[in-house]
């Protein structure tokens, strides 16, 4: 790509946006913006080309390079033409990480990549590191690529989305576990699995992966290691890597281990943080941070918006928010984050999620009583519950109860109703938020106000 490329720019979002003000602050003259959306027209830079509406995937072949966002699918018929007649396909990720003159630590897996990339850099910062956050989460990176140095490091948040067309891969890749979502997306789950290979395919010998050796996924990323492979477990000791044994976490190299800090002292809410904060150790570990270092940090941090993020308490009853929970297995670990007695609140738009896990949790969790269903899913949610119900039978006990209602202020005053003192009322969603909301942040704050509005 030069001056003199025909570039396009595959919608006009947060990413587009991004790109398209760098190529331009860098000289780049023949840009178009092609996008579904006509009203951009009026609110374009004077003198940009744009293609909008249905048809602005159309005529690809036309540009010698092309900056896919990540919503529009990589393997469209659309791009993949284009690709085939010799145009380059990238993306402001791919860009990025070809431009980039530092270390990059890539983080992704179905959840938890937010905490684990902002709790990672939160560390590097404290030790005095030349530290960036962005990607998925917070900025796109090329926002700060004219300002990183030979010994800056990037930690980058990447989804699905922004993996499929890498040709470079960062030097430290952390992958952690990994199921199916996008399923409304990805083609399938093997689509799915494929499209995050990109974190490690293009490693070398010298490079780091940390994987969770607690779940079946690592077998299918294992043979793609090129470098140094470390691992992390809830559940057993490992010689390279962290583990948790007896409520305490270690860091291993070669056989030698040490204590880094007590389980009690770690401030994010709920077991499953524990395996998004020991991969931030093993890197913080790997770049030479100290342990006081990692141990301020780690028992400082509170996490993120929309985390099982603390909402109020009323009447002897905590409210809790996680609107970021968009899968089955999301709200699965928010149930089990809890032992006193709970109200769940769940459903939203359907990602193609399987949720007969999910329903055998709600059913057995002892503490939990109530189950609010709304949303487009709640059909297929209460469906999943009944056949759990069914498949249990006389070995389930008292059984949960499901209530449904349809809109927000709706379902936080039936939560209110159903609460008992001393316990806990949980969004959860288990499942995105499109059908009712703009996005999960959305939800969230809906949420928040409503339960601030109980008396």
């Amino acid at each position: 790509m030069n001056q003199r490329s025909k570039i396009a720019i595959l919608g006009f979002g947060v990413e587009g946006t991004a790109v398209f003000e760098y190529l331009h602050k860098n000289n780049f003259p023949n840009i178009t913006i092609c996008d579904r959306n006509v009203d951009l027209e009026d609110k374009m830079p004077e003198g940009v080309s744009v293609r909008l509406g249905e048809s602005y995937l159309d005529d690809l072949d036309d540009f010698d390079v092309i900056f896919r966002s990540p919503g529009i699918r990589f393997h469209d018929p659309h791009i993949q033409k284009a690709a085939q007649r010799g145009a380059e396909v990238t993306s402001c990720t791919a860009f990025f990480l070809d431009q980039c003159p530092c270390s990059v630590i890539g983080v992704s897996g179905t959840k938890g990549k937010g905490t684990t990339s902002t709790l990672l850099h939160y560390i590097l910062k404290k030790s005095g590191k030349d530290s960036y956050l962005g990607g998925n989460i917070g900025e796109p990176a090329v926002n700060f690529l004219d300002k990183l140095k030979n010994d800056s490091i990037v930690v980058l948040e990447m989804s699905s989305f922004q993996l499929q067309d890498l040709t470079k891969s960062p030097h430290y890749s952390i992958l952690l576990n990994t199921t199916s979502e996008h399923l409304d997306y990805h083609e399938d789950t093997g689509e799915y699995l494929e499209a995050k290979e990109s974190i490690l395919s293009h490693q070398n010998e010298k490079s780091v992966v940390i994987m969770n050796e607690d779940y079946k996924y690592i077998n299918h990323y294992k043979p793609l290691v090129k470098g140094d492979l470390f691992t992390v477990s809830k559940q057993k000791k490992v010689k390279n890597g962290a583990f948790v044994k007896d409520f305490e976490i270690f860091y291993s190299k070669s056989g030698e281990v040490e204590k880094i800090m007590d389980v009690k002292d770690v401030k994010l809410l709920g077991s499953h943080n524990l395996e998004n904060v020991m991969p931030a150790i093993v890197v913080a570990k790997e770049l030479g941070v100290k342990n006081e270092v990692i141990v301020k940090v780690v028992s400082e941090f509170q996490g993120l918006p929309h985390r099982l993020e603390f909402v109020r308490e009323l009447k002897g009853v905590r409210y809790y928010n996680d609107s970021f929970s968009t899968t089955p297995e999301t709200s699965m670990a928010a149930v089990d984050s809890f032992d006193e007695p709970m109200v769940l609140i769940a459903g939203g738009h359907d990602k193609g999620g399987d949720y007969s896990d999910w329903a055998l949790k709600i059913l057995t969790k002892e503490n939990l009583h109530s189950v609010i269903l709304m949303g487009s899913n709640a059909n297929k949610m209460e469906k999943a519950l009944i056949e759990a119900e069914e498949k249990l039978g006389e070995a389930l006990g008292s059984p949960t109860k499901i209530i449904r209602r349809g809109t927000l202020d709706q379902v936080v005053i039936e939560a209110y109703a159903e609460a008992e003192e001393g316990g806990v009322v949980v969004l959860s969603p288990g499942a995105a938020s499109f059908d009712m909301f703009k996005n999960y942040k959305e939800r969230g704050r809906e949420f928040a106000i409503e339960v601030r509005r109980l008396k």
